[in-house]
């Protein structure tokens, strides 16, 4: 997680929100299992306790956005009409892919937008991100 927080603080005009509330994540947690979808796995409730949401050069990740739908990670899962809601959470994306975390299999995925196949898979989120920002990704499955 540090290496990926240090990342994105060296990102130049990037968005990075505030950290998310510890009540926050639960309740968000708490309405996503609500809503049949898979909740929010540790690495990324970590993410969200340093960085809650993240804007940067057409990539974006959700968080826990209770002031409004844009970002927010149950109200995009709920608006995108995506097969298998049950066990993708989509946690952002970009022009061309969706970041998700498959929890069948415990791991991150890339998935094209336009055909909704797996592009790449990653053990952890740091990994993952590193792909969606463009730096050196040397941890694939």
């Amino acid at each position: 997680m540090k290496q990926l927080l240090k990342l994105i603080a060296a990102l130049p005009y990037s968005l990075p929100g505030k950290p998310a509330p510890v009540k926050d994540v639960i309740a968000m947690q708490q309405d996503l299992k609500f809503n049949g979808l898979p909740t929010l796995p540790e690495d990324f409730v970590r993410f969200l306790h340093h960085v809650n949401t993240l804007n940067y050069d057409g990539l974006f990740i959700f968080g826990i956005n209770s002031r409004s739908y844009f970002l927010d990670i149950l109200s995009e899962n709920l608006r995108l009409d995506l097969t298998q809601k049950e066990n993708i959470l989509i946690l952002g994306y970009d022009e061309f892919e969706y970041l998700a975390y498959c929890a069948p299999h415990a791991c991150y995925q890339i998935i094209d937008k336009d055909t909704l196949e797996v592009v790449e898979t990653y053990a952890d989120l740091t990994a993952a991100m590193k792909y969606l920002l463009k730096a050196d990704d040397d941890e694939h499955l």
